[in-house]
């Protein structure tokens, strides 16, 4: 079988673990290649690329706590108190399947200067953008990173 993806699927909690610490890596260098700091991660989501992945998934994620008011028809979040990689983690969640969400997952980096952050760093290269579904966000990605980071206020 041929994998097109770097993880999945994933069908069992130890490698579920290993996803999630990989998504808080990789979002620390991101930030640290775009922005030339390490930012607060507080949110963790993982991209399922098959059906019977997702199943998976959701039952695994609906286990870890209760479910967060931030959870949508395309993704499930739920609230823990974990720490990931020396990273507070407040939420963990999962995608459905989304054939244009070829990567690992993503993760939301929360800065209380959320304007000022903005100001400085909005378009100061082509991998950090407004995201398409909110002003209150920015998008950090890279052709070379296979997560995406988003920037948001502290909730």
């Amino acid at each position: 079988m041929h994998r097109l993806y770097t993880f999945s699927p994933i069908n069992d909690e130890v490698a579920f673990n290993k996803v999630l610490g990989y998504i808080t890596s990789e979002l620390e260098k991101l930030s640290q290649e775009l922005l030339s700091q390490r930012l607060p991660i507080s949110m963790l989501k993982v991209f399922a690329h098959y059906p019977k992945e997702y199943t998976y998934l959701h039952n695994l994620v609906s286990s870890r706590g209760p479910k967060a008011s931030i959870s949508s028809d395309k993704s499930l979040y739920v609230h823990v108190d974990e720490t990931i990689n020396g990273y507070h983690i407040k939420y963990l969640g999962v995608r459905i399947v989304d054939p244009y969400r070829m990567q690992v997952g993503c993760g939301d980096y929360e800065v209380s200067d959320f304007v000022e952050f903005r100001k400085k760093y909005i378009h100061s290269t082509q991998f950090v953008r407004d995201a398409k579904d909110s002003v209150d966000m920015i998008e950090l990605w890279h052709p070379e990173f296979d997560i995406l980071g988003y920037v948001i206020p502290t909730r």
